[in-house]
């Protein structure tokens, strides 16, 4: 008697959207940080401990809060276009 073995790949299908990445920044003085968090468990305690470090360290311009509904998908194009014009560089919680 034949057996049969069904193995399921659980990989799921990814949107990817390729965008243009700025050059790299060395010097955070003066920049304005963007953070990003997609309302995964704790990943506002994170970026708000990464706020105070880098507050602590840098003589920041700011600092901006962007939050998308997204669990493992990725934030609109709105909210992609609204932190990159906002934003110097951007600290991204997108996990649990």
């Amino acid at each position: 008697m034949e057996k049969t073995i069904i193995v399921y790949n659980p990989t799921a299908k990814y949107n990817c959207k390729r965008i243009k990445v700025n050059d790299k920044v060395n010097d955070l003085n003066g920049k304005v940080i963007g953070f990003l968090w997609n309302h995964k468990p704790n990943g506002d305690i994170l970026l708000l401990s990464i706020k105070e470090k880098l507050s602590q360290r840098f003589q920041l311009a700011g600092t901006v809060w962007h939050h998308f509904e997204g669990g493992s998908s990725m934030p609109e194009d709105t909210v992609i276009d609204e932190i990159a014009t906002t934003s110097d560089m951007v600290v991204v919680a997108i996990g649990d």
